[in-house]
């Protein structure tokens, strides 16, 4: 049976390392909950199923910031804990009032689940370009150029709903659901996604 605590202060030990503009420590919210905190925090909104929330993000590297929420529930097999685990990557300067999401990492751990990929990715376009671009629709008199990009717009997927799989085993029919099964899985995983990303995002840059 997993233990949360001992998860927990393992992974902060582990991940502090890529840690150096700011702490890194995932702090007890709820009995069950653990939130990612540090001393270089701001504000961010976190784009999370369909609700959007304030959140307070940690400086990581760069203009990136970093936040966690790992929790573990009772589940309904006997002896068992389900854990979820979110990550998200958000970018902005530091004078910045809301720093912009990029992408979330998931993992969750229900005890049947056939519809998604575990562990998933979710990327979220630029929502503060679309927000300057609309600014711009509501002071042009061109009704019809409003309307034809209204239009076009209209016509778009909302790619941030899909979950993009991180681990799909295609290639030996495996499938794309992975089980969290031990604390090591969970360790693991944590810290090789947070040093992919890094690299990913150093390349891009």
């Amino acid at each position: 049976m997993l233990n949360p605590s001992e998860i927990i202060e393992e992974i902060n030990k582990i991940c502090k390392i890529i840690f150096h503009e700011s702490s890194f420590n995932l702090k007890q919210k709820t009995y069950n909950r653990f939130i990612f905190s540090g001393n270089y925090p701001t504000k961010a909104i976190n784009h999370y199923k369909n609700i959007r929330e304030e959140v307070s993000v940690i400086k990581w590297f760069n203009d990136f910031w970093l936040y966690i929420d790992i929790r573990f529930e009772k589940s309904d097999i006997k002896d068992n804990i389900n854990t979820f685990i979110s990550l998200s990557v958000f970018q902005g300067d530091d004078s910045d009032n809301i720093k912009k999401q990029l992408l979330r990492a998931e993992w969750d751990n229900f005890n049947n689940n056939d519809n998604h990929p575990q562990p998933h990715w979710h990327i979220y376009p630029d929502y503060n370009f679309e927000k300057t671009f609309n600014e711009f629709l509501e002071i042009t008199e061109e009704d019809s150029f409003i309307d034809l990009l209204n239009d076009e717009k209209s016509k778009r997927i909302d790619i941030k709903r899909i979950h993009f799989a991180m681990n799909g085993d295609w290639v030996t029919q495996n499938g794309h659901i992975h089980k969290i099964t031990d604390k090591n899985t969970i360790i693991n995983w944590l810290q090789g996604l947070l040093f992919h990303i890094k690299s990913q995002l150093e390349y891009v840059e």
